[in-house]
C-alpha cells in the first residue's frame, strides 16, 4: 500500500484538511506530536495516479507500507453501532452468520470509502435525512451525490424511498457501495460511477443530498438543483465553517434559500429548498 507523508504547522491543519478532501476524509490521517506544534499527514492506499499529483501539488513523500489494503481493514477497531433519531443503527462490521435480517440496522464494514456514519458530515446527512424522510408520501425520490459507501442510499431505501440513485467519481467508492448495497439486501439501488461536475441525472428527485467538499459543491450546484423537484430539498453536507457564506450566496443565486444550518465542529450541514416551494405556499415548511 502506497501512503504519502507530509509534515507542516499545526496551524495550517484545516487547510490541508480542504485541500485533500478531493481524496477522501477515511484516508486521511493527521498525527500530532506532543510538545512541538507540528502534525504528520498521511493520505492511505493512494494510486500511482494520486501520488504522482500529491508530490506535484503539495511536496511531502509517498512511500510503499508492504501491507495490503485487506490488511490494512483488519488493523481497524470495531466500534459501538451508532443510533440514528432511534430509527436507524449503523454497524461498522459485517453481519453475524445466520443473523436475522433487521430493516432499522445499516451494517458498514471498515474499508477505504468515505461514509461509515461516524464522521460529522456523514452523520449530520443521516440525521436530517431520517428527519424528511417521515414527512415524505410512499413514493419519494433520492440522489446520492458523492455516494462514498452507499450509506445514506441504503437508509433512503431503509426509509421508505421508492426510486434511489447514487454516484461517485471514486471507482473504489462505487465498488464498495455496490457490495454494502448486497450485503444490506437494498436492490432498489442504482449506483454508478459519474463525475458531479459533468452528470446530469434522469428525471427530478424529492430529495438530493451533496456530501462533496464546499468548492465542488459550488461548482456542481446548478445540476445538482435542477435534479430536485420544485417542492424537494437539498442536503448539503462536506462544508467548513469559513465556506458557509460563499454557498450560502451560490443557492441564493439559484433562486433557493437555506431553511436549516447545522454545526458540528468546524462542519456545517445545510438544508436547502427552491424559492418557488415559498410561492406556491406561503411558508417555508
Amino acid at each position: 500500500m502506497l501512503v504519502w507523508r507530509k509534515i507542516s504547522s499545526e496551524k495550517w491543519l484545516d487547510s490541508w484538511e480542504e485541500r485533500l478532501a478531493f481524496l477522501g476524509w477515511d484516508r486521511l490521517v493527521r498525527t500530532q506530536f506532543a510538545g512541538s506544534r507540528r502534525v504528520r499527514l498521511e493520505v492511505f492506499d493512494v494510486t500511482e495516479a494520486e501520488s504522482a499529483i500529491l508530490l506535484k501539488r503539495f511536496g511531502g513523500e509517498v512511500r510503499d507500507l508492504k501491507i495490503s489494503t485487506a490488511d490494512w481493514v483488519r488493523t481497524f477497531v470495531w466500534k459501538a453501532p451508532i443510533s440514528i433519531r432511534g430509527r436507524l443503527r449503523i454497524i461498522n462490521r459485517e453481519p453475524e452468520p445466520g443473523a436475522p435480517f433487521d430493516p432499522k440496522t445499516i451494517y458498514i464494514p471498515a474499508n477505504l470509502a468515505f461514509g461509515t456514519g461516524e464522521h460529522a458530515t456523514t452523520a449530520a446527512c443521516l440525521r436530517l435525512l431520517t428527519d424528511i424522510a417521515p414527512k415524505k408520501r410512499d413514493d419519494w425520490d433520492f440522489l446520492d451525490a458523492g455516494t462514498g459507501t452507499g450509506i445514506l442510499a441504503i437508509a433512503a431505501m431503509r426509509l421508505g424511498a421508492r426510486r434511489i440513485l447514487g454516484f461517485d467519481f471514486d471507482r473504489t467508492a462505487v465498488r464498495i457501495a455496490k457490495a454494502n448495497a448486497r450485503l444490506n439486501k437494498a436492490n432498489k439501488l442504482k449506483l454508478l460511477r459519474a463525475d458531479a461536475l459533468t452528470y446530469t441525472p434522469d428525471g427530478q428527485f424529492d430529495i438530493v443530498a451533496a456530501n462533496l467538499y464546499g468548492d465542488l459543491f459550488r461548482k456542481a450546484a446548478s445540476s445538482l438543483w435542477l435534479a430536485m423537484k420544485p417542492v424537494g430539498c437539498l442536503i448539503v453536507s462536506g462544508l467548513t465553517r469559513d465556506q458557509l457564506e460563499s454557498v450560502d450566496e451560490t443557492i441564493r443565486k439559484l433562486d433557493g434559500h437555506v431553511q436549516l444550518k447545522r454545526a458540528r465542529g468546524k462542519w456545517v450541514t445545510l438544508l436547502a429548498r427552491k424559492n418557488s416551494l415559498v410561492e406556491n405556499t406561503g411558508s417555508r415548511m
